[in-house]
């Protein structure tokens, strides 16, 4: 009869963590903001986007790769040796204990913008924004909006 018990009200808190997901497991980001709009070369460049996700098991990957990922969307023809237009960030861990929906806004610093053609007095600059979750989940890719990056 206890162990009935026992295993009802297990049952009971799982059926209750379940109640508490809100959003999708799959991570989600909205656009908030991109700035200066005229940045000068070697300046840096804050983004801020929202995210949502239902799990919580965003930042803190387990081998320590990559999990934020801004998109340099200018021509790559033009990107100097080595340069691959992928910026890449290591996030800290966002939640610790069971699944649970998370949501906040995540600002990034991308430090030392550069024209990529000198002669340019204003060279447009956007970024494609995305992540990727614990559970190797990718988000959907957002669009900066365009800046100008001056002399």
């Amino acid at each position: 009869m206890m162990r009935a018990l026992l295993a009802l009200g297990l049952l009971g808190s799982l059926g209750c963590k379940r109640e508490n997901v809100l959003f999708s497991p799959i991570p989600y980001l909205e656009y908030v903001s991109i700035g200066p709009n005229r940045v000068p070369e070697y300046g840096t460049v804050q983004v801020v986007v929202r995210y949502r996700d239902g799990d919580g098991d965003l930042g803190g990957q387990a081998d320590g790769s990559p999990d934020l990922f801004l998109i340099d969307l200018r021509d790559s023809s033009r990107f100097p040796e080595g340069y691959d237009g992928i910026l890449r960030y290591t996030m800290p861990r966002f939640h610790e204990g069971p699944p649970q929906s998370i949501q906040g806004t995540i600002e990034i610093s991308v430090p030392s913008v550069v024209r990529l053609d000198p002669t340019n007095a204003a060279e447009p600059f956007q970024l494609e924004v995305y992540l990727k979750d614990r559970a190797g989940n990718f988000s959907n890719r957002v669009r900066t909006e365009v800046i100008y990056i001056v002399p």
